[in-house]
């Protein structure tokens, strides 16, 4: 792991726990691969889509690629989730005619 940017002396402060889960992301194929697990789980999702029957609920790419899911895309924190909803909120809001966004402005 030297080569990857670490000295001696970060890697001896890791615990046994976050060196067990980077051993194992190596064993498995994870780092590294980061992209080409997100492509084909985006591949395999549209191909699954495209072949299911109409009346059948759609895949996503969490259901597609299971664990790997959270490895790819960690999931927010509480503030991350509260700040992702306070912008998703004014771009719905910005869409309206007359929309004026010094109306919300606080102070």
């Amino acid at each position: 792991m030297i080569f990857n940017g670490h000295t001696q002396d970060s890697i001896a402060a890791l615990d046994q726990d976050i060196m067990a889960d980077i051993q194992t992301m190596y064993a498995d194929g994870m780092v590294g691969n980061h992209n080409l697990v997100y492509l084909l789980g985006t591949l395999v999702t549209g191909v699954f889509n495209y072949l299911r029957a109409e009346t059948a609920t759609p895949f996503s790419l969490a259901k597609v690629l299971g664990p790997a899911h959270d490895y790819i895309f960690p999931p927010l924190s509480e503030e991350q989730k509260k700040q992702q909803a306070n912008e998703q909120l004014l771009s719905f809001m910005t869409m309206a005619p007359g929309f004026d966004k010094k109306r919300f402005n606080r102070g």
